[in-house]
């Protein structure tokens, strides 16, 4: 079925999401320590390149011989491809990619690869975002303008004539948005936004003129590389993010890690914006294609061989992808795996509520979550490491004509006042009280604001700095235990 959208007449203002770049008054934020990630590499065959990276981590490659799936150990299948070449490829998970070639849209696995049926009325697509497969929550740009899929009836938005031939829709890991209906395209070298569902506006956020290797990112927000530069757009304009280590050549960003190349060396920026300077073993030669992926790691491309490089960091999680759309009823179980170091202490929660979790370290199965209702739902994953805590979460969508009731949190037994006001007093006041030179977080509103940062911080031991020592007392590991129940309770005041 074919019908139009028509494009509001009002535009109303949205902040893209992102996070601030200074952490917590840290005026070394742009500076990268020192660490080591594990490096595996092979040749890559006769005019072949990467074309596609899913959440996880499998990568896509194509070339003369055909196409191939690269799981990151290093295991290559060939995939049935039944088109002559690929003109876009959306990396979905370990066994299935969205493509465009020949001038239509695949399904490609490796059982085989077959088109997926378009209304002729669209015309030839050029971009996907989201599962053109479900009723809702996917887009395609083609030579004849921009469609949204809603209540399995695809409509067309009305945009200027003119972006149309340039247009290039800009997706978050395959989805096309976070959990706010707001996406993105290119076009005539300008940033656009698109928001949709219940009021549809569309309207241009940025100049895009000189930039290069831009990404869109829900925590982040939308990164590009100017003349060396890392910026990022924060709303109203391109704001630096800070980096000391030199004139970047190729950036990457996924699930709020960034990353970045000099050269042939290669910079992670995690979610809690601190930059590593990774050392991988790899040639000394320059990165010639970055792309990571929400797990926590990325591949690269560099003097015609393909890497995958692996950082401590990464958890995987098979059974559900970042912003998927889910059909209405669905059942989930997930699978989590990462370095068997971490530990085996994985906790799982599902809209705040406990998950049973099995299996050992690095390999485990999280089990509980039946009969999810309609709405956005968000898995919670944090694991011990030798070097902190590590977590993700996982945000995804069941689709229903009316929202389930969410289920009920759990009572609350921790409040800011009683509990973690006392915290920061001892631990944090030195530092951070009013007046000072770092940021405030002596009221409820603002040690809140951080919330889940704030807690990560404490857990690795970062905060209360070593500096303060003797001066602000370190939390002890019930009183991080305490600072996490808070969080997990909603953040009582």
């Amino acid at each position: 079925m074919f019908c139009v959208l028509r494009r509001a007449r009002w535009l109303t203002p949205v902040v893209l999401l992102g996070c601030g770049d200074a952490q917590l008054g840290n005026s070394q934020a742009g500076e990268a320590t020192t660490a080591s990630a594990v490096a595996s590499c092979q040749a890559l065959g006769e005019g072949e390149s990467l074309v596609g990276v899913s959440p996880e981590g499998e990568a896509w490659v194509e070339g003369d011989a055909g196409m191939r799936h690269v799981s990151p150990d290093g295991t290559s299948t060939p995939v049935d491809a039944r088109f002559t070449r690929s003109d876009e490829l959306i990396a979905w998970d370990a066994s299935l990619a969205f493509v465009v070639g020949d001038n239509s849209l695949w399904n490609a696995t490796f059982a085989g690869s077959e088109p997926l049926s378009l209304p002729p009325e669209l015309g030839k697509p050029r971009f996907i975002c989201g599962d053109p497969r479900n009723a809702d929550g996917s887009f395609v740009a083609t030579t004849r303008g921009l469609f949204e899929r809603r209540n399995d009836v695809w409509m067309q938005w009305g945009l200027p004539v003119e972006l149309i031939e340039s247009m290039e829709i800009r997706d978050l890991q395959g989805a096309c948005s976070g959990q706010e209906p707001v996406m993105y395209l290119e076009a005539q070298q300008s940033l656009w936004e698109i928001r949709y569902g219940e009021t549809a506006s569309f309207r241009e956020v940025a100049d895009l003129t000189e930039m290069a290797g831009t990404a869109p990112d829900v925590r982040v927000g939308f990164v590009a590389l100017r003349d060396g530069e890392l910026i990022r757009f924060d709303g109203e304009g391109w704001v630096e993010v800070p980096f000391d280590e030199g004139r970047v050549t190729r950036m990457s960003a996924a699930d709020g890690v960034l990353w970045a190349s000099i050269g042939s060396e290669l910079y992670r920026r995690d979610r809690f914006e601190r930059w590593e300077h990774l050392q991988t073993g790899t040639s000394p030669v320059a990165v010639s294609v970055l792309k990571s992926y929400a797990a926590g790691s990325a591949w690269i491309v560099k003097s015609g061989a393909l890497c995958h490089i692996e950082h401590r960091e990464t958890l995987r999680v098979s059974g559900v992808r970042p912003y998927e759309h889910l059909a209405e009823g669905s059942t989930v179980s997930f699978r989590v795996s990462g370095d068997p170091a971490m530990g085996s202490a994985l906790s799982a929660r599902l809209d705040g509520r406990g998950l049973s979790v099995s299996g050992a370290a690095g390999s485990w199965t999280v089990t509980g979550a039946n009969a999810l209702g309609s709405g956005w739902h968000t898995l919670a994953l944090d694991v011990g490491a030798p070097e902190g805590v590590v977590r993700r979460t996982v945000k995804f969508m069941v689709e229903g004509a009316v929202e389930g009731s969410p289920p009920p949190m759990p009572v609350a037994t921790t409040s800011w006042e009683r509990d973690i006001r006392p915290l920061y007093e001892a631990s944090c006041a030195l530092c951070h009280a009013e007046g000072s030179t770092q940021e405030f977080l002596g009221s409820y509103e603002a040690f809140s604001a951080l919330g889940q940062r704030a807690l990560d911080l404490v857990s690795r031991a970062e905060m209360p700095p070593a500096s303060a020592a003797g001066m602000a007392e370190p939390l002890t590991a019930a009183e991080v235990e305490l600072l996490e129940t808070w969080v997990q309770e909603g953040m009582n005041p």
